[in-house]
Order: structure tokens, then sequence, then C-alpha cells
């Protein structure tokens, strides 16, 4: 009888056993199920950026030449966002005329210092909030000096902002004429105005090069922190 009594607990034992085993199994198999689905959605987003990104590429000439990079952060959201995705590809659209608008421009006041642009590369970048900033790279050919040719820029351009200053203190001035007279008119009624919303800006940076080599190898080191670029298959 004791011997049968120690057969009963064993057989206890074993079967508490076998349930714990087959406990801590089916919790590692659904563990395994859960990281297995989270890497197939971390996967399939990724083929999303991946397969957005090319399309970028092959439907926009500022893409596929290297001159845009698209934080991949924004890049992610647009690909599962439509609005997103069409404000990025409408501001793709507008950066050939963009381009030609900017060189014009810097071609116009060199042209006033005496001065030709024989180089000019424009670059863009889209932050993970959607701003955009801009660099223009260029080389001007000028009996100048780049020192030289900037200070009389600078001086131009401070001879400009000094008028711009005059004329908006005059503004001001009957400005303040005006509400004194207004003040007058209603009995001292406090007005308040609301500043209207400004609408979206790009940054703009201007970088002068004594040469296209110095302009392509400074447009080397500029960097967008968290760039999207696409990743390649080694095993190809």
């Amino acid at each position: 009888m004791a011997i049968s009594g120690i057969g009963s607990d064993c057989n206890v034992y074993e079967g508490t056993y076998v349930a714990q085993k087959n406990e801590e199994v089916k919790k590692a198999e659904t563990k395994e199920a859960a990281s297995a689905q989270t890497g197939k959605a971390k996967d399939t987003g990724e083929k999303a950026v991946s397969d957005y990104y090319s399309y970028l590429q092959k439907n926009y000439d500022c893409m596929s030449k290297g001159n845009v990079t698209v934080s991949s952060e924004y890049l992610k959201k647009c690909s599962g966002d439509s609005q997103k995705a069409k404000e990025l590809e409408d501001f793709l659209k507008k950066i050939p005329e963009l381009e030609k608008q900017g060189y014009e421009q810097l071609s116009a006041q060199n042209k006033a210092l005496g001065g030709k642009v024989t180089y000019y590369q424009q670059t863009w970048m889209v932050n993970k909030d959607g701003s955009i900033q801009s660099t223009v790279y260029s080389v001007t050919e000028t009996g100048m000096t780049n020192a030289e040719r900037m200070k009389k820029s600078m001086d131009e351009r401070l001879e400009k902002q000094k008028e711009k200053k005059e004329e908006e203190e005059k503004v001001q001035e009957r400005k303040e004429e005006k509400a004194e007279q207004a003040e007058k008119l209603d009995g001292g009624t406090e007005k308040i105005s609301v500043p209207e919303a400004p609408g979206q800006e790009i940054t703009v940076k201007y970088v002068e090069a004594e040469s296209e080599l110095e302009a392509k190898a400074m447009m080397q080191k500029e960097k967008l922190e968290d760039a999207y670029y696409p990743k390649f298959d080694m095993n190809v």
C-alpha cells in the first residue's frame, strides 16, 4: 500500500509538470507568432515606402537626379496618406519652375555686379515635418573676387534695407496718425487685429563657390539626418 501511495503522488507530479510545460510551449508559440506578425507588418510597411520612392523616381526628374532628399519618416507618412502624397508631389512638380526662377534671379543680380553665372545647382530637402529647405550652389565669373563681389552685394543690400526701413517708418507714422484720428471718432473704442495665418515657406540658402568642382564637393557634404535611401539586396 505504501508503494502504491508513492506511485500515485508521482503521477500527480508528472501530470502537473506536463501541464506547465505545455503552457510554456503554448506561450512561446504565441509570442513567436506575434513576433512574426510584427515582422511581417514591418516588412509590408518598408515595401510600401520603397515602392512609393521608386514611383517618385520614375515620375519626377528631380528625384531620379538626386536633387531632392526626403525624410524617411515623412516619406512613410506619404506612402500611407494620399493627401500628404499629393502635397509632396505637387511640390515636386513645381521644382523645375522654382529652379528656373532662382537661376534667372541670381543671374540678373550678378549681372548687375558685372558677373556671369557659369554654374548653378539647387538642392532640396523635405524634413520630417514637411518643411522644405533649399540650397543654391553657384559659380560666377567676374573681374572681382568672391569677397569683393559679396561686399558689394552686401553694401547694396544694406542700402536697400535702409531705404525700405525708412519707407516702413513713414508708413507706420501715417498709420499711427490715422489710428489717432479713428480713436477720436470712435470715442476710444479698443480694436483687436487678428494676424493672418502664415503660408508654407521655403528656406533658401546661397553658397558661392570658386569653381564647379568646389561647388560639387560642398554639395556632397550636405546631408539630411534621416533621409530615405533605398535598401539594396546584397544577395543579388
